[in-house]
């Protein structure tokens, strides 16, 4: 009996160790995550609520819902101008979203029928992924400089205003700049998703459909895309989200100076907090802050519960085809209510 006890004892004194060494290798960041995103999401919504100004305390005081009432007031024109960064992210995202996943997905397809010295191939496609947003801005600047000096003027003998500001020439040119630095910083992701999907696709579905007498295109359609139609959600969730937050690579490659240029709310907020002479809006900003947030956590719902479904969806298949296996084992060949699929 006494020995039970002790061990016992000792089996709880082994856990307590084990959950105060657990804590220890996580307080750094979970004294990270209070200090840096716990306190300042608290300290926003308290100020979303206020007339606040960091640098005249005596002027703070409770306003209730105005600074959420004034986002809906189009007769300011910082809610113009925070509305109008919306509308600019969604015409951004609508032309760079169908190339971040027909691009990747294509060299993924060309990867994945192994051509000479498509393992070199492969590391290229995805070596971007792993450049910072500060270099990835320098080097599109550098190239695309505007004053001679810019490696693109360089090679065609031209001296194109890229990243200016002339509302005949630059801006139009710089929304181009962006999206090619974009697909080019991006592709690497969805590309290494879209190659383990290929991978996984059944050798056996490709020879059936050939021996049907399916060409390559008809391959793709019928065998190739339902097969990786997860993998296709994912990086198309994962991509649209990502554009949610568009910062990195418009505020490396643009002037922050003009505010018709705010690509992005959280360019919009950034922006107006890091000016002394918006101070006064400091509440207004923080529910700015809050409402784009709530818009960020609905997407992100609406792509748990798609993935959800597909997760759900997937294993009925898969017991489907196990319960088919098994009938097949049992009693010879199964008839399906399934239709064949008519590959001419």
């Amino acid at each position: 009996m006494v020995r039970n006890n002790d061990k016992t004892v000792a089996l709880k004194r082994s856990k307590r160790r084990e959950v105060f060494l657990a804590l220890a290798l996580m307080s750094p960041y979970i004294i990270s995550f209070v200090v840096f995103t716990f306190i300042p999401v608290i300290l926003g919504v308290v100020f979303s609520f206020m007339r606040y100004n960091p640098y005249l305390p005596e002027e703070n005081e409770f306003t209730g819902f105005q600074n959420y009432l004034n986002i809906f007031n189009f007769d300011l024109e910082i809610t113009k101008t925070f509305w109008g960064s919306f509308g600019t992210m969604f015409v951004f995202t609508a032309v760079a979203v169908p190339c971040l996943i027909i691009i990747p997905l294509a060299l993924a397809y060309f990867i994945n029928m192994q051509p000479p010295g498509y393992k070199i191939f492969r590391a290229l496609i995805y070596l971007p992924s792993v450049v910072s947003i500060s270099i990835m801005g320098i080097l599109f600047g550098n190239m695309f400089a505007g004053d001679g000096s810019g490696l693109i003027n360089a090679w065609f003998g031209t001296n194109i205003e890229w990243l200016s500001g002339r509302p005949w020439e630059g801006d139009t040119l710089r929304w181009v700049v962006m999206l090619i630095a974009s697909i080019w910083w991006q592709t690497g992701t969805n590309f290494v998703i879209f190659s383990g999907a290929l991978r996984n696709v059944p050798k056996s579905l490709y020879e059936a459909c050939e021996m049907d007498g399916g060409s390559k295109w008809k391959r793709i359609v019928h065998v190739t895309l339902p097969n990786i139609k997860s993998s296709i959600t994912i990086c198309l969730f994962n991509t649209l989200i990502g554009y949610l937050a568009l910062y990195g690579q418009p505020y490396t490659l643009s002037d922050l100076t003009n505010v018709n240029e705010m690509v992005s709310p959280m360019m919009f907020i950034q922006y107006y907090l890091s000016q002394s002479s918006f101070a006064r809006q400091t509440g207004f900003l923080c529910a700015c802050a809050i409402v784009f947030g709530i818009i960020s956590m609905i997407f992100g719902a609406v792509q748990r519960g798609a993935m959800a479904e597909r997760k759900k969806r997937a294993k009925y298949e898969n017991e489907y085809k196990s319960y088919l296996e098994s009938k097949t084992m049992l009693y010879g060949e199964v008839k399906t209510e399934k239709a064949e699929v008519d590959y001419e």
